[in-house]
């Protein structure tokens, strides 16, 4: 991946800019930089024409655009603009392999049990948590990772937006009057409305977070142990987890407590270092990545099948 890096960095300049008017080769570029790791700010500087000139629009090409252009689209253009290339873009890059790098991350666990797993996660969370898991659950996160002001929503991710905003409460109203949905989003809200481009007004997009705390991990192609095996693994390398929450069914949902100031940062720190150059290369979900993501809601019940969405691991520290 490193490889493919240097590459598309060394290739770029040779690629004329009259590209990114060009709809249909901006938009693999877009592609093929992501994908080898290039960040987004190099991308925007690169976009930014006399005709182009759209920041909003050339974020939103990067956020929702994807593909498996690579090195070699970058290549493609580089040859026919400039007529040559570093010989050192042609190298083979070294190929990452997600899978043996998540076989080697759980392999300490590997003897491990579901239960006694989940035991041990009882045991090393921070905050003393309920042998039953009940509702409780809930309030145990509200309490241990937010402040009583913060505004959260609790409820359904289809709701509309005058449904959005009954359920947008701050966290002391939430305590005061639990109501366990089975969805709530982990970063705290402004509570104002923002116009979509469909114009549609919603309380719950990524524009209206207020506070970009907890990005949402989860894995939903990878068996159910061995994401508890990753997660162990995770804490024993300090990874700063706030929750752990069994979803009720296939999955584990998880609050990595980030602390980004804005969205800026967000999209630097957890879009494109975290997710796109880590987590995604080891199968985590890549939808996940957004600071308005929802996520399963510890003690609820899940409607699907009945089955309670469960705390695994609470730690309060990470506020702090």
């Amino acid at each position: 991946m490193n490889n493919d890096y240097q590459s598309a960095m060394s290739v770029l300049p040779l690629i004329d800019k009259r590209r990114a008017d060009d709809t249909r080769a901006w938009n693999a570029i877009c592609i093929a930089l992501k994908n080898c790791g290039v960040p987004y700010d190099v991308f925007e500087q690169w976009s930014l024409t006399t005709r182009y000139q759209d920041k909003n629009q050339i974020r939103r090409a990067w956020q929702n655009l994807n593909g498996n252009h690579t090195i070699g689209t970058l290549l493609f253009y580089a040859k026919q603009d400039s007529g040559t290339v570093p010989v050192q873009a042609y190298r083979q890059p070294d190929r990452f392999d997600g899978e043996k790098a998540f076989a080697s991350i759980i392999q300490p666990y590997s003897n491990y049990s579901e239960m006694e797993l989940d035991c041990e996660l009882w045991e090393r969370s921070p905050y003393r948590l309920l042998e039953k898991s009940d509702e409780k659950d809930f309030c145990a996160v509200l309490e241990s990772l937010y402040d009583p002001d913060d505004m959260l929503f609790v409820g359904t991710p289809l709701a509309n937006a005058a449904e959005q905003q009954r359920c947008i409460k701050s966290v002391k109203e939430h305590l005061a009057r639990p109501c366990v949905a089975e969805f709530f989003r982990p970063n705290p809200l402004t509570g104002k409305p923002v116009m979509k481009a469909n114009n549609v007004p919603s309380f719950v997009s990524d524009a209206c977070v207020a506070k970009f705390r907890y990005a949402v991990l989860e894995f939903d192609d990878k068996p159910l142990l061995q994401q508890y095996a990753f997660f162990m693994a995770m804490l024993d390398k300090g990874l700063p987890i706030a929750a752990l929450t069994f979803s009720g069914n296939k999955s584990i949902h998880c609050l990595l407590a980030v602390n980004c100031a804005n969205a800026q940062e967000w999209t630097k720190k957890v879009e494109d270092t975290l997710f796109r150059n880590n987590l995604e290369l080891l199968g985590c979900d890549g939808a996940c990545k957004n600071e308005s993501r929802s996520s399963r809601t510890p003690g609820a019940i899940r409607s699907s099948n009945g089955v309670r969405q469960r705390l695994l691991y609470l730690n309060p520290e990470v506020k702090k």
